[in-house]
């Protein structure tokens, strides 16, 4: 059995002794499609901060173009190809945080040629010495492979729920990018239960990847199921703004901190440059 308390405090102070990482890809195994709520509001508090980017890298649907603002956008892999500017391909939201895409609609979750892939990584990497932290909603393409070999190195955090389906999941899109990676560390978050909940479907997930994977998980957070997520965004806020202390926010506060960025402590930078 896994003492939960301890695993957290050992993943702490792990995560509290290395530098924090430039770049997040978080990965959804939930069937219930709040993946934008979930990085609009974790890019919105640390943004409020220090100088953020959200990377639109995953599936597309309305909910996501909807939450970023993305749709009239080049994209990422255009800049590569010197069809558009970084300073056209990158928007300035009102929630304190700059949003991208990475290739188009049609082409997502489509494999990147090689070359195309280093392009597009040149391009990324420049954009990962601009920004404090470069968060990147994502999903894995056909290949089972991030869509973009620059993220290989970055953190990994897996968002999942507490239904079965979604824990399943969860664990084969670990089992996928150590077929491709190799064996790595993964952050998990859980979403939609209390802390309580939360330990329970990490300890159980935790148990099996260490068990057949050799792969050590860190548990980054849980964010309750709270209605002031979805009454801050049809305000058009993050409801660390606009509900500063309902559960969600003290969580999202709390995921922040886990990632290095103390919220208490006023560390923007000026927003980049990017003539």
């Amino acid at each position: 059995m896994l003492d939960f308390e301890n695993d957290q405090a050992a993943s702490l102070r792990r995560i509290m002794a290395k530098p924090a990482p430039k770049v997040v890809s978080v990965i959804s195994a939930s069937l219930e499609g709040n993946q934008p709520l979930l990085m609009t509001n974790l890019a919105a508090t640390i943004g409020a901060n220090c100088n953020v980017l959200l990377v639109h890298a995953g599936q597309e649907s309305i909910e996501a173009s909807h939450h970023y603002g993305t749709n009239a956008l080049p994209t990422l892999l255009d800049v590569a190809q010197n069809k558009a500017t970084l300073t056209q391909s990158i928007k300035r939201t009102k929630l304190e945080f700059s949003v991208t895409k990475l290739q188009p609609k049609n082409q997502n979750l489509m494999p990147l040629e090689r070359v195309a892939d280093a392009q597009a990584s040149e391009v990324f990497n420049d954009l990962a010495k601009r920004y404090a932290l470069i968060l990147v909603d994502t999903a894995l393409s056909k290949n089972n492979e991030l869509p973009l070999s620059a993220l290989n190195e970055g953190q990994i955090l897996i968002q999942l729920t507490r239904e079965p389906e979604s824990i399943k999941q969860a664990y084969i899109l670990i089992k996928q990018i150590y077929s491709q990676l190799g064996r790595r560390s993964f952050g998990i978050i859980v979403t939609g239960v209390s802390d309580a909940h939360a330990a329970v479907v990490f300890r159980n997930i935790a148990q099996v990847a260490k068990q057949f994977l050799a792969i050590d998980l860190e548990f980054f957070g849980a964010i309750p199921a709270d209605e002031h997520i979805k009454r801050a965004a049809k305000l058009g806020r993050g409801v660390v703004d606009a509900f500063p202390r309902v559960a969600a926010s003290i969580a999202f506060k709390s995921l922040a901190q886990r990632l290095n960025y103390q919220h208490t402590r006023s560390v923007k930078t000026e927003h980049a440059s990017l003539a």
